[in-house]
């Protein structure tokens, strides 16, 4: 009979575990969802401050840089330029 009772409360420990197994496997797939949330919104904001810092950049070359920036950002522009008239080239074929 007392190897039953232990039985039974072993049982009843692994059942318990498996409960608190499971809430915190809910709880860190919350947490993992909302770091990946927070990932892809801060990837965003990044993406976002980046192309900011490249027009800053592109116009203090253009505006005030030196002769080397200021012809660089030209080359820049006039390569822009060509990509977007191909591009228009080939959409009108």
């Amino acid at each position: 009979m007392e190897a039953i009772d232990q039985l039974e409360q072993s049982v009843r420990q692994l059942l318990d575990n498996q409960d608190k197994l499971k809430r915190q496997l809910t709880e860190l797939q919350d947490q993992n969802e909302s770091m990946r949330s927070e990932l892809v919104r801060t990837h965003g904001e990044l993406n976002a401050l980046e192309q900011r810092y490249r027009a800053l950049l592109a116009a203090h070359q253009m505006s005030g840089g030196t002769e080397g920036d200021r012809q660089r950002a030209k080359d820049h522009l006039s390569r822009i330029i060509t990509q977007v008239n191909r591009a228009m080239e080939a959409l009108k074929s």
